[in-house]
Order: C-alpha cells, then structure tokens, then sequence
C-alpha cells in the first residue's frame, strides 16, 4: 500500500511540475536511438553475411 501511495506522489509531483512530458521525451528519444541503432546493425550483419555466403561459393 505504501508504494502505491508513493507511486501517486511521484506521479503527481511529475504531472504538477510539468516534467513529465519531459520524461516521456526522453525515453522516447532513447528508444528512437535503439531502434535505429539495431536497424543499422540488422543492414550489416545482412550484408556480411552476403558477402560470407559469396566468398564461401
């Protein structure tokens, strides 16, 4: 129950400060990172594995 109660004021302190659109911008801007981050690496192990694939033929 304590958590909860504490969960509230945190939320509440967020929200009424205005810092959670923030928050929610950043993690945001974090995952958008990641996802780009895994797709390049996605495009390169693709192409070396191509490239694997030709040498080994």
């Amino acid at each position: 129950m304590f958590a909860l109660t504490l969960l509230n004021s945190l939320e509440g302190f967020f929200f009424g400060s205005g810092k959670a659109h923030v928050v929610t911008g950043v993690a945001l801007i974090i995952l958008a990172g990641l996802a780009i981050a895994l797709w390049r690496m996605d495009r390169r192990l693709s192409r070396l594995e191509a490239e694997s694939k030709e040498s080994h033929r």
